[in-house]
């Protein structure tokens, strides 16, 4: 479902740029990743239970290829984009149900100080098709203390009707991306790292899947009304037609812009602490789009040795969004059949485009068995908190995050 948030090929992709970047990759692996995740909504929302398989094989000295394989199935309730009803503290929600497949393909070619790395992605489901390409030159200078990686990336989606959705014909969306990074190595114990990304959107770049909500009615025609006030005083016609909170009502589908471009930077700070035994990670991504959404985003993340095998990773992110300018859990004006002309250019009621905080904490577990197997196991609780004084707090997901997985060495 477009519900779903494109994660894990972004994920793949993010793992494919950090096994490519010559500061972190310091011998070759020959090795398999598997990996499962469980991911649960509090309160019968959603569920996503999620399988991948990744693999790295250096095929000669300058030339490897990667690849990975993603199986996901979805199910749980979705908010539609409705308020409350009456009396109901819950916002409305429908359920969903779908599975996911999506892959990868890349590779790694050294020439001179240049890494080049293509890659394609694909993503199928009942609802949604998607071919990315992609290719990244990550540049080594100064004794490969400096790497500069330059990336551009391209996808073709298409939207394919399925029930619930307000859609009856297919749609098609792009995305194309252009990166630009520096990792330096400032010392032997601290690497620096800044990426300035990119992105811009085109075409059906709604959810299918919510509706908004107009306090509109029907508007007797004055042909209409003449007739009616043979029978009806004009306060009693004002009060048959007018809307009032509980009246049935009908969900229009969103209406976002067809384009949106996005700026993201993104700088961190990675320092190894000698006497714990440990390194310490902090980062600070910032982001805006001309949707009107700007958003902040800090973590920190520690990775202590414990021994010879042990190595523990507690983290915390904290997340800051404002809302889309066209964003509104309820219109009180217009509507798209009885007063065109009253009606917001841009609608949505999609509470992922509201004003609010998210804060994710956690700790990952990795352990060596052996020098050629490793496994690890994570916990992550993840929660979101509107800021707007106006989305019902039903809107807003809590979720805990189970994954586990090994990695073996060839």
């Amino acid at each position: 479902m477009i519900y779903k948030i494109r994660k894990y090929i972004l994920l793949i992709q993010l793992i494919i740029v950090l096994c490519t970047s010559p500061a972190l990759r310091v011998r070759a692996e020959d090795r398999v990743d598997f990996k499962h995740e469980d991911y649960s909504e509090e309160n019968g929302r959603i569920k996503i239970r999620t399988t991948s398989f990744l693999f790295e094989r250096d095929l000669i000295p300058k030339l490897t290829v990667k690849g990975a394989y993603v199986y996901d199935g979805v199910s749980g309730a979705t908010p539609t984009g409705a308020p409350s009803i009456p009396n109901e503290s819950n916002v409305a929600t429908t359920e969903i149900k779908d599975i996911r497949r999506a892959g990868l393909i890349a590779a790694n070619y050294e020439i001179s100080n240049h890494k080049l790395s293509p890659q394609l992605a694909y993503s199928s489901e009942s609802d949604y098709k998607s071919v990315g390409l992609s290719l990244i030159d990550s540049i080594d200078f100064n004794d490969k203390n400096t790497t500069l990686t330059l990336g551009a990336s391209h996808d073709i989606d298409k939207i394919v009707p399925n029930y619930g959705m307000n859609i009856i014909e297919k749609k098609n969306k792009d995305n194309s991306q252009l990166i630009v990074g520096l990792t330096q190595l400032i010392n032997p114990k601290t690497v620096f790292t800044a990426n300035l990304t990119l992105g811009y959107s085109s075409g059906y770049l709604d959810d299918p899947y919510k509706g908004v909500l107009f306090d509109d009615h029907y508007s007797p025609s004055s042909d209409e009304k003449k007739s009616l006030s043979e029978f009806l005083s004009l306060d009693e016609i004002i009060d048959l037609f007018e809307y009032k909170n509980g009246d049935p009502y009908v969900l229009f589908p969103e209406n976002r812009p067809q384009k949106k471009f996005r700026q993201v930077g993104l700088f961190s700070l990675t320092h190894y602490i000698e006497k714990l035994n440990a390194s310490i990670e902090g980062a600070y991504r910032y982001y805006h789009d001309d949707f009107g959404i700007n958003s902040d985003t800090l973590s920190l993340t520690l990775r202590q040795k414990i021994g010879d095998q042990l190595i523990l990773s507690p983290s915390f992110r904290f997340y800051r969004q404002s809302s889309a300018d066209f964003y509104n859990p309820r219109f009180d004006v217009g509507s798209p059949i009885q007063h065109p002309d009253l009606t917001p250019s841009n609608y949505s009621a999609d509470f992922r485009l509201s004003e609010f905080d998210s804060f994710t904490y956690g700790v990952k577990f990795n352990y060596i068995l052996t020098d050629n197997f490793k496994l690890d196991l994570s916990f992550k609780r993840y929660e979101m908190e509107g800021k707007d004084n106006r989305t019902s707090p039903s809107a807003y997901a809590n979720a805990n995050i189970i994954t586990g997985g090994f990695r073996i060495w060839f």
